[in-house]
Order: structure tokens, then C-alpha cells, then sequence
């Protein structure tokens, strides 16, 4: 498939938005989290912070007529776990997923849903067992 053909298939979607949690608010992971931010061609992609105990929300506008939405999110690292909450624009919740929901622990998690509802929808990450301050990406693409 020619490059041009597959770039046409994707849109350009996800706009993250960091929704303070009350345990993050004011903290100094929310100041490095939007320094390091970067959009990318065919989504966003967004790094962020996190610490044990702490969830970071995230908002995600996805357009109507989308065929699949892809989460990915990367810790870099098995040592840590995270967990992703994924919510519907309805409010009801998409599923809960945790690092060995793909096989094997790894630091990452990547969920790929198909005929996502068009709407804002809420991806809540938790930092399950953290020690420290560790770094995160959460990356999403929506594909038409």
C-alpha cells in the first residue's frame, strides 16, 4: 500500500488534555508533563509523570466516523505498574487494563479499539505500584 494512500486513511485526532487529579494538583509533575509534550503528524502524543498512588485523567475528543482508536501507554520499564481505566463519552467505563494484560509484564500497554463513539473520552492512569517519580507516555491515534 503506497504511503500517500495510508496517510489519507488516517485522521488527525486525539487531542489530550491532562486533567489534574487531586492528588496532582500543583505538583511538579504536572509542570515537567506539559514541557515535554509533542503532537505529532497522525496524533498526540503526550509524556507525562506519575508517582505511586497518584491518577492522572486525561481527556481524548475522538470525531464521528472513526474506525479504530489505538491507546498506548509505556512506562519504558516492567520494574513499575500502571493501570488504564478507558471511558466511554458516555461515562461508562471501556475497561480496566493492567501490564500483563498483553501476555507478559513489559511497561506498556496497548488497547486498539474498534468503532470507537465519537465524543470526548476519559483514559484514567493509575500508578499502581511506583517507586518514585517514573515517566510515561500515553499515545493515541484514531484511524478513519
Amino acid at each position: 500500500m503506497k504511503i500517500s494512500r495510508v496517510i489519507g486513511l488516517l485522521a488527525v485526532v486525539a487531542f489530550i488534555v491532562p486533567v489534574v487529579s487531586a492528588a496532582g494538583i500543583g505538583s511538579e509533575n504536572d509542570g515537567v508533563a506539559g514541557l515535554l509534550s509533542q503532537a505529532d503528524g497522525y496524533g498526540t502524543r503526550e509524556y507525562f509523570t506519575i508517582t505511586q498512588g497518584e491518577t492522572d485523567s486525561h481527556l481524548l475528543n475522538v470525531p464521528a466516523g472513526m474506525s479504530l482508536l489505538n491507546v498506548y501507554l509505556n512506562w519504558f520499564t516492567p520494574d513499575h505498574s500502571l493501570e488504564l481505566e478507558i471511558y466511554r463519552p458516555d461515562g461508562s467505563l471501556y475497561g480496566s487494563y493492567h501490564d500483563n494484560y498483553g501476555g507478559r509484564p513489559d511497561g506498556k500497554i496497548r488497547i486498539d479499539i474498534s468503532s470507537p463513539a465519537s465524543g470526548t473520552w476519559r483514559l484514567n492512569v493509575y500508578g499502581e505500584s511506583v517507586t518514585g517519580t517514573i515517566p510515561y507516555i500515553l499515545n493515541c491515534n484514531a484511524y478513519a
